[in-house]
């Protein structure tokens, strides 16, 4: 009877050891997330944030709790309840406007672990991530210029002119347009680019008049890196027949036949990276820098023709290998 006793203890271990050997059994945590004020919906940098919250529940059977502010005012009191709760692993925060808010709430809290995306904030219990706006920016002005000579397309007109519209005239915005505007002159001196901003992230009725007075004015290709507010962008776009660009996430569905290609920051991949830290223990306060060698950053083929895809990843290669001095001011 001893014996078999024994085999049995023997034979649960082996299997326990198999179970957890083979990855079935993934750790668990609790993450909460505070949106940036665009909301869920916006087609772009938080639907990505919250397909990375679901990846890292799939992958490490996460629990996830979320806020929507709507307002600036309101990031402090969300992240003070999820902090105040002492529940989480991780409290994550989605956008540059929110470093103020955690400013106070990680000095007040310093025992809770806090990852902020698109700024940064420096406390001992923050890692950072931020993005070469600018990298971006430059493929993207590298594609439109070599596509908006491209007058056999009945959505290019004559004209040499593209465009960008920011959601809000602050330095990472203005990263994607310098980088937008010296990409497009790389390629070509003459092109003339325009630029104007939204002064908001979630107007897309803002966003879609400044494109239709960008069109008036010859514009053919007009990228909206303006949350929310680019959706209007592309609806002009659509409307036009011209092209629109997308932004942060692949929004080509949201327009087949005029979303030439989409300026994507993997924001989904970044909040899976900060949630992995934490499971596995290698949490890392400070200032992490992502760009396009790192897979953060990039573009989609969607609309482009092959021969524009070759010239611009042949850009990207020296992009990567810091060839080329990209500027990160519109002045």
């Amino acid at each position: 009877m001893f014996k078999k006793y024994l085999l049995g203890i023997v034979l649960v271990g082996l299997l326990v050891s198999a179970f957890v050997g083979s990855g079935a059994v993934q750790a668990e945590g609790r993450v909460a997330i505070v949106f940036a004020t665009g909301g869920l919906g916006d087609k772009a940098f938080n639907d990505s944030a919250y397909e990375g919250m679901k990846l890292a529940k799939e992958k490490y059977r996460i629990e996830f709790e979320q806020a929507e502010p709507t307002a600036i005012a309101e990031y402090e009191t969300y992240l003070t309840q999820f902090a105040v709760s002492g529940r989480y692993d991780l409290i994550i925060s989605i956008g540059f406007d929110q470093a103020d808010a955690l400013t106070n709430v990680a000095s007040r809290f310093p025992e809770q672990k806090f990852a902020l995306i698109d700024s940064v904030v420096d406390k001992p219990n923050v890692a950072s991530y931020v993005y070469q706006e600018n990298e971006r920016g430059f493929l993207l002005g590298v594609a439109s210029a070599l596509m908006t000579t491209k007058t056999d397309d009945p959505r290019i007109n004559a004209a040499k002119k593209i465009g960008v519209i920011g959601g809000m005239k602050i330095p990472l915005i203005d990263a994607n347009i310098a980088g937008f505007i010296a990409g497009a002159k790389y390629v070509d001196p003459e092109v003339e680019v325009m630029h104007s901003y939204v002064g908001s992230w979630a107007d897309p009725a803002k966003g879609k008049e400044l494109t239709l007075s960008m069109i008036e004015k010859g514009v053919d290709i007009i990228w909206g890196a303006a949350g929310r507010s680019g959706l209007g962008v592309i609806k002009a776009a659509e409307e036009e027949n011209c092209y629109g660009l997308g932004a942060d996430s692949d929004q080509s569905y949201l327009a087949p036949e005029n979303v030439l290609t989409n300026g994507m920051k993997l924001v989904n991949n970044t909040v899976l990276i900060a949630i992995e830290e934490v499971i596995n223990d290698s949490f890392s306060a400070g200032t992490h820098v992502l760009g396009v060698k790192d897979g953060a950053l990039g573009y989609t083929d969607s609309l482009l023709p092959a021969d524009v895809i070759a010239k611009v990843e042949e850009v990207k290669v020296k992009v990567i290998n810091s060839e080329i001095e990209i500027p990160d001011t519109v002045e």
